[in-house]
């Protein structure tokens, strides 16, 4: 019965997209007359969005600057199903949620077909492990943002043949397909791997770093019993059991320390049967997806955090928790190596090595002096990192790549 509401809720959010492609965009008109760029993003998801992550907050939190400088932001994502609307506004961004986790690809093509085309300046097209492929349907330029290549994470956690079909779409046809693109990543390890794989273009590949929010994330008071936090989205490729099962050993010499898992996603129950399977309830706990505030709070009284990620593109979560005075242990892989600096703001272990990582946590609890000075040097570390200085950056971008401005032309962007 229940699938059977499933499959009906499905068919008709598709069906209300597919004569959503003919209604008009009443509230939030794409403006004709502008200060800045029309800007067009296509992303997976948003914010709002069950397993919104890293991606997703970048998306924001550089838009909703470009908004206040002038320019009209469009932004086109999947659905989760759930309470968010099909259109609003949020920080000045006109958000349109169409599709789900794979037909989302679909409408963005029928929507830019129909709806957008000759209305923007410029796309840009996030890469969440298969891209839009906008430069098979558009002649606007197009800026591809990379967080990160996952050829691994499709081999290690997709079945077969999906996961040999998703490693050709990022592996072998995306590189042609936005081979005259403007490429930009946020690592410089990414960027290896792109290079790599010959993921390059005529144009080259720009690293814009992810920022924090410096004025809201800072110091506090520690808690007084050694406190680990995780956290991010619950995935198999976030690897957490690898630290359920490291922590496991670290209670054998620090009884009182404690275990936060924060976060959401589609591993939380085996997660949660693997703590129970330990014996670890009463020093693990799950807190769920957070709000900004309890990151904050949770950041702020942690003695570490750990990421035992098998890829990231950079691990926002990393600078967020060095801004709160609190030092990161990390597997060694790409992105995690570019956000943390080795000895100094937290520690690199190898992948998936849970004594490696079950000793490196232990020395670190055990060890104060080590502890306060990592605390400080994580801190100014961190002070680098401002939002504003990443919108500003890719907006340099936007502004050299994108169609110039015709104040005295009716139409504007690409012909119909």
């Amino acid at each position: 019965m229940t699938a059977d509401r499933g499959r009906l809720r499905f068919l008709i959010r598709a069906f209300t997209d597919f004569i959503g492609i003919a209604a008009p965009f009443k509230t939030y008109d794409i403006p004709t007359k502008r200060d800045g760029k029309r800007i067009l993003i296509f992303n997976w998801r948003d914010q709002r969005h069950t397993h919104a992550g890293g991606a997703e907050v970048y998306v924001q939190e550089l838009a909703k600057r470009w908004v206040k400088e002038g320019s009209h932001v469009t932004l086109f994502c999947g659905s989760d199903g759930g309470d968010a609307p099909r259109h609003e506004q949020v920080d000045g961004i006109n958000v349109i949620r169409r599709g789900g986790h794979y037909f989302v690809y679909l409408w963005a093509f029928m929507y830019y077909s129909v709806r957008f085309r000759g209305k923007f300046d410029l796309i840009v097209d996030c890469h969440n492990g298969i891209p839009f492929f906008t430069p098979l349907f558009t002649r606007l330029p197009v800026i591809c943002v990379v967080h990160h290549i996952h050829q691994e994470v499709f081999k290690r956690h997709l079945p077969q043949p999906f996961a040999a079909f998703a490693c050709f779409l990022e592996g072998t046809v995306m590189p042609r397909a936005y081979k005259y693109s403007q490429y930009v990543t946020v690592s410089e390890s990414t960027k290896h791997e792109m290079e790599d794989m010959g993921m390059t273009s005529q144009k080259g590949i720009d690293i814009v770093y992810n920022g924090v929010d410096l004025e809201n994330l800072r110091p506090a008071k520690k808690a007084e019993k050694p406190l680990i936090v995780f956290l991010g989205r619950l995935q198999a490729y976030k690897s957490i059991d690898v630290l359920i099962h490291a922590f496991s050993d670290v209670i054998k010499q620090q009884p009182d320390a404690k275990l936060v898992i924060a976060g959401g996603g589609e591993a939380e129950h085996s997660l949660r049967d693997l703590v129970h399977e330990l014996h670890l309830d009463t020093s693990i706990s799950f807190a769920g997806k957070v709000s900004e505030q309890e990151k904050r709070n949770l950041f702020q009284r942690a003695w570490l955090m750990v990421n035992p990620s098998m890829k990231e593109g950079w691990g926002i979560t990393t600078i967020e928790a060095n801004a709160c005075a609190t030092p990161v242990i990390g597997s060694d892989v790409p992105g995690l190596r570019d956000s943390i600096v080795n000895g100094k703001t937290g520690e690199l272990v190898p992948y998936g090595n849970i004594d490696t990582l079950a000793t490196h946590i232990k020395e670190y609890l055990d060890d104060e002096p080590r502890r306060i000075e990592t605390e400080s040097s994580a801190y100014t570390w961190s002070q680098k990192f401002k939002w504003e200085h990443s919108a500003h950056k890719l907006y340099e971008l936007i502004s050299k790549e994108s169609l110039p401005v015709k104040p005295n032309s009716k139409s504007q962007g690409e012909p119909a």
